[in-house]
């Protein structure tokens, strides 16, 4: 009896110990899409390969859904909304200006 009651406070203990670490943590990334600016680094196949301005290289799938403003190459630097799941939805040059709404 002693032990299962010193095992119960143990757990209650570690519970409560472990809460405050839970807010701690990170949020997570919100889902839907996101902005990559950059370096195009190279083109291979359906995949655009990204040198982002953190440095990290980032890989997007292109196909006929994603709309393209214009014909890139490696080098060119671009903006790109991708989905979280790293489909291109829309590539551009950097800087060109946003479509305005009429």
């Amino acid at each position: 009896m002693n032990r299962l009651i010193g095992l119960l406070a143990f757990a209650a203990i570690l519970s409560v110990g472990m809460a405050p670490l839970t807010y701690a943590a990170e949020p997570m990334a919100a889902p839907g899409p996101q902005a990559v600016t950059g370096d195009l680094l190279r083109i291979d196949g359906e995949f655009y390969v990204v040198k982002d301005t953190s440095g990290k290289e980032v890989r997007l799938h292109v196909d006929g859904t994603s709309k393209l403003e214009g014909t890139f190459k490696a080098g060119d630097k671009i903006e790109a909304q991708a989905s979280d799941k790293g489909h291109a939805l829309s590539i551009k040059p950097a800087g060109a200006a946003s479509e305005m709404p009429k």
